[in-house]
């Protein structure tokens, strides 16, 4: 087996520096003073700015929030440097339950600039707190690239690629109504969807038989004093080895978990992330399952989900190797295409392993008379790839060709396939 070099197959990663500006538009409501996650961002330059500016309004109305059935309330305004991928989803707004509040979203794309609109489908609760989340590992611009807050050439990785903005509304006189009900912290623990995978304690994208896993967890709570939601630690004593479970994804047979850890340290670089350890090594080509259980849970006991219950599941497929290629077997497995996704201006296609990113190319894969970029990501030992249309035509009526150039680690060559989009 050839020892292949990883810098030839690291992954196309850019920076996206998104610009946000948040404006809440309140009919009947005060938005209390918030405290972004990110308030601590240090400048890296002079061109660097604070990713998320914000201020509160309120109109002349002496009714109390949820009187008046069709006042506009918490309309939230956000701005987005770059042409926004509008079916990506990972914007929501949750109550202090963790519930996902029902928010109508209007979007305006442009391909410098994007706005959305948040508009409550339901009037809200007064005096009650609610957190709008933007998640990392999903926003994204049509072109593939994932959100990067903390702008450190890492999309989508960590928890500062999670924005976080919570707000807080009052009765139109200021007055402090029932906030008493609420001075509580109810917010459930959460999980950062992406999965990572550790050789001799360095994390990457790439599955070698005797790698470890890592997925981050982490619960918010809220100050009382300013009412700014922040981010800490889960009950690191609710985690164990019965809360994981990792199967064949053919068979079902289970593998050994050794042990669990977690890094409860919000200092530590890595804070909140999980390592699950295995006792024996994958089986090489071979697709597996991660399960997360409900039990975890923060010092209030909030918890994931009910005990017993998956909570999350991520799937994975490991290489041919271990990681010094010192035990391996003959991959003779061609890749294959698992998903087609039209997304108006660009398409993207996954496939079932991780293909020669050298292969990729715009005689690999193409659209005729169509020209546009190309840009790939590894994930969970799969490759996705996106094509973006160079002005902007919407696909539908249109073919894409894949050829026999396109092949795995390996040398293994794609079967060629086109695909017509509806």
């Amino acid at each position: 087996m050839e020892n292949f070099e990883l810098s030839k197959y690291n992954i196309y990663k850019r920076k996206l520096f998104l610009s946000i500006i948040m404006v809440f538009s309140i009919c009947c409501a005060k938005i209390a003073p918030p405290v972004p996650l990110n308030e601590s961002y240090e400048k890296l330059g002079e061109e660097a700015t604070p990713p998320v500016f914000t201020y509160g309004s309120i109109a002349e109305n002496r009714d109390s929030v949820g009187v008046q059935k069709y006042d506009k309330a918490a309309w939230i305004n956000l701005q987005f440097k770059g042409e926004i991928d509008t079916a990506s989803g990972g914007i929501k707004v949750i109550d202090v339950k963790g519930d996902e509040v029902d928010f109508i979203k209007e979007w305006n794309v442009s391909k410098d600039r994007t706005y959305l609109v948040l508009k409550p489908a339901e009037r809200l609760d007064y005096n009650t707190i609610y957190v709008l989340q933007i998640s990392g590992t999903k926003v994204r611009e049509v072109k593939g690239d994932y959100v990067d807050f903390n702008r450190d050439g890492v999309a989508g990785q960590t928890i500062v690629d999670d924005f976080i903005f919570p707000f807080v509304t009052f009765k139109a006189d200021n007055s402090s109504g029932d906030w008493s009900t609420i001075n509580k912290d109810r917010f459930p623990p959460f999980i950062i969807p992406s999965l990572g995978f550790l050789v001799e304690k360095k994390i990457g994208d790439y599955i070698w038989t005797n790698a470890d896993l890592a997925i981050n967890i982490y619960d918010y709570t809220w100050k009382s004093a300013d009412t700014s939601v922040v981010v800490r630690a889960v009950d690191s004593a609710s985690i164990g080895v019965n809360d994981f479970k990792i199967i064949e994804e053919n068979g079902g047979k289970e593998i050994d978990i050794k042990g669990v850890s977690y890094v409860d340290d919000i200092k530590n670089p890595v804070f909140g992330r999980v390592i699950i350890e295995t006792g024996e090594n994958f089986r090489p080509q071979t697709c597996y399952i991660l399960n997360v259980f409900g039990n975890i849970s923060d010092d209030e006991g909030n918890r994931l989900g009910k005990s017993d219950s998956v909570v999350f599941e991520k799937r994975f497929k490991t290489f041919n190797c271990n990681s010094d290629s010192s035990e391996c077997i003959d991959d003779t497995t061609s890749p294959e295409v698992v998903k087609w996704e039209n997304l108006g201006v660009s398409f993207e296609v996954s496939f079932s392993e991780i293909v020669d990113s050298e292969s990729i190319n715009d005689s690999s894969i193409y659209i005729p008379k169509v020209e546009g970029e190309l840009s790939l990501r590894n994930e969970c030992g799969q490759t996705f790839m996106r094509f973006t249309t160079s002005k902007r035509v919407n696909l539908s009526g249109y073919t894409v060709f894949l050829t026999g150039e396109i092949k795995d680690l390996a040398g293994n060559k794609i079967k060629e396939v086109s695909h017509y989009f509806e």
